[in-house]
């Protein structure tokens, strides 16, 4: 004890003769200062080997030529702040970009690289084999009649037409007006499209069921091609590519038009862009879908498809969200046939807003009702699928993600000159110009007028990006968008003109598909 009372009274002598326990950097909040010229004269005036330095119980501070070197690092460090400043953006720019992008440059491989289902010489499931529900509220009784004709030509043994009791009558007239054979028109006592499709899947008897919407358009060899996907064992439902009717067949088409083409393009883009990589898909579309009838035709479908509900509501719309989210919970696999294309009409007014509507309230539904009840989603099996349908969703709206890029590639050029900015901001707002074209690019083949409308067709992505918030935010609002199903359940009498001929078909719809033969 008295040896350590004489070092602690050396140690007190020593702080107040020499006053050497100045740190040699004093950090406040990351900021280095250098100690004082007095403290560095007293260190050298001090004993060398002093018993605090033999203890070493203090820093010890630089001699005087350290210092110098001490006063270089310093301005080294400064010098070097400004590049280890911009690292932080460029590092965050090119995460944001991956997260946003990647998904797209594996999209454009995956639709220029997919392989379509080949078509074997004797299919297993011939069009003998097939039966085709079309739910109608009768609205568009030439429409109707166009679809029918369409699907007729395909061969399947029955059609099954069904629509409110009110428009029976309207719709057997219809049917027997042009001469369709094997169509069978069913009626509801109210219009549901759920308790349509269930009406009509009582009486069917063949292994594979389509349904279909009435303003479908099915070219030739088109029931062959989609059948196809059932060659695989493991496949339970399909469909195909589609895309919307142009009104016109000159050089530019209408404004409505051209948004529902870009609509569906880009949907059908997506689809493939995830199917062909792990075979998920965020919904099978009802526009036509085909399904092996096993999988529906029991009370445990009959009872999960008429008891879907959202926070409590009943569901009349959704439907093909529900189907794609049954089959995919059995275990089954979804196809996506690419070797044809259906045709279809959409709102070519301001109701079309009203769809969209529609549809983007049930994009968020169902997505959120998949990721809360099933576990298929975020498996390793669909863990692509989880990123672009699931993880994706949230980047909206894209005016916001992609204010956001444009903000970290400014801070990642600060430190540049004014011409390495010039020339990066060109290159930027050019890579996003192609981003929202790329979608776009095979109609802009066919049809080059139409690109016209290409600034229309951005502002419009980004302004829909706007309607998908107010969409989330109205979530429990589950009618139909620009259907009104009470009017529409009322007798209607077709003109008598739609009794007599079928207004003619665009030459483009009824086109033979080739079939490439296993």
């Amino acid at each position: 004890m008295s040896f350590l009372r004489s070092v602690a009274s050396i140690v007190h002598q020593h702080r107040i003769n020499d006053n050497l326990l100045l740190p040699q950097s004093v950090f406040f909040f990351g900021t280095q200062q250098q100690p004082s010229n007095k403290a560095l004269q007293t260190k050298q005036s001090s004993p060398k080997n002093s018993l605090v330095e033999l203890l070493d119980l203090r820093p010890k501070a630089p001699t005087k030529a350290k210092k110098n070197n001490y006063q270089t690092t310093e301005k080294m460090d400064t010098y070097n702040s400004a590049p280890i400043v911009a690292t932080v953006p460029i590092f965050v720019l090119a995460l944001a970009l991956a997260i946003r992008y990647t998904r797209l440059f594996v999209g454009i491989w995956a639709n220029l690289t997919v392989k379509p289902f080949p078509v074997s010489s004797s299919p297993t499931f011939p069009s003998k084999e097939v039966t085709v529900v079309i739910p109608t509220t009768f609205k568009t009784p030439d429409e109707l009649a166009q679809c029918i004709e369409c699907i007729q030509g395909e061969s399947p043994k029955e059609i099954f037409v069904v629509t409110g009791d009110a428009n029976v009558s309207a719709a057997r007239l219809l049917v027997n007006a042009h001469s369709f054979k094997n169509v069978k028109v069913l009626g509801v006592a109210k219009l549901n499209k759920r308790t349509q499709l269930l009406t009509a899947l009582d009486q069917v008897t063949t292994p594979i069921t389509v349904f279909a919407d009435d303003d479908v358009f099915w070219p030739q060899g088109y029931l062959l091609q989609l059948t196809a996907i059932f060659e695989n064992p493991k496949v339970g439902a399909g469909g195909t590519c589609q895309r919307v009717r142009r009104n016109t067949d000159g050089a530019v088409t209408d404004f409505w038009n051209i948004l529902g083409i870009s609509y569906l393009s880009r949907r059908v883009f997506n689809n493939i862009s995830t199917n062909a990589v792990d075979g998920s898909i965020s919904t099978l579309s009802g526009r036509t879908a085909a399904y092996r009838t096993a999988i529906l035709k029991c009370s445990e479908f009959s009872y999960y498809f008429t008891h879907d509900t959202w926070m409590g509501r009943p569901l009349n719309s959704d439907d093909d969200k529900c189907l794609t989210r049954y089959v995919y919970s059995h275990g089954w696999s979804i196809a996506i046939q690419t070797s044809t294309s259906l045709e279809t009409t959409v709102e070519n007014n301001s109701q079309y807003m009203s769809q969209c509507l529609r549809w983007a309230r049930a994009h968020w539904r169902g997505n959120f009702t998949v990721m809360m009840n099933e576990s298929y989603w975020c498996s390793a099996k669909y863990a692509w699928g989880c990123y672009v349908i699931y993880a994706s969703m949230f980047q909206t709206p894209s005016l916001f993600v992609d204010g956001t890029l444009a903000y970290l590639l400014s801070l990642a050029l600060a430190s540049c000159s004014s011409s390495v900015r010039l020339g990066c901001y060109i290159a930027f707002a050019t890579f996003l110009l192609l981003t929202k074209t790329v979608k776009m690019a095979s109609h802009f083949k066919k049809h080059p007028g139409d690109i016209v409308w290409l600034p229309v067709l951005i502002a419009f992505s980004y302004a829909h990006g706007f309607l998908n918030l107010y969409a989330v935010a109205t979530m429990t609002t589950t009618v139909w968008g620009g259907k009104n199903l009470h009017v529409e359940s009322k007798a209607v009498v077709p003109p008598s003109p739609l009794l007599i001929e079928t207004a003619p078909l665009p030459r483009k719809t009824r086109q033979v598909v080739s079939v490439s033969k296993s």
